[in-house]
């Protein structure tokens, strides 16, 4: 369990790490992929690609690692090493994420490592809910079986 623990506290450093890389590219000007197109409507911000000028491949999809452990685990003692975000799949959305990445065992609850979440049901009704409220928006679920 100890070096199950130290494994997630290296993750969380080295996302650390990566957002204040961000941080430190935007602040010094320097362009990344993506960096000069800024949506008003995170929501609806597939609407404003002009599809006879960009081609999906030269999209970059934001997306999320494990999208679906906002409520994995148990709060204050598991949750803190297996939750990789804290808002709902819709929530995520909402925000402008385009790619979901879920980790699902055979019964179908979504699961990060041995620790187990909601139903596949609850993603699959958040992205359904999504799509029904926006009209342009493609969203690429990735979904990987554990036993």
């Amino acid at each position: 369990m100890g070096s199950q623990v130290s494994k997630q506290v290296e993750k969380r450093k080295a996302i650390e790490r990566e957002g204040k890389t961000l941080s430190d590219l935007r602040n010094s000007g320097e362009d990344y992929p993506g960096s000069d197109y800024h949506p008003s409507d995170r929501k609806n911000w597939m609407s404003q690609l002009n599809p006879e000028k960009v081609a999906i491949k030269q999209i970059v999809w934001p997306g999320t690692h494990d999208s679906a452990t906002n409520k994995i685990g148990i709060p204050g003692i598991t949750r803190p090493f297996a939750q990789c975000q804290s808002l709902s799949i819709y929530k995520q959305l909402v925000m402008g994420t385009r790619l979901v990445d879920i980790r699902v065992q055979e019964d179908r609850r979504v699961c990060h490592g041995v620790l187990l979440t909601y139903s596949m049901d609850v993603v699959i009704k958040d992205i359904k809910k999504f799509l029904s409220e926006t009209q342009s928006e493609i969203i690429i679920l990735e979904v990987r079986t554990y036993p």
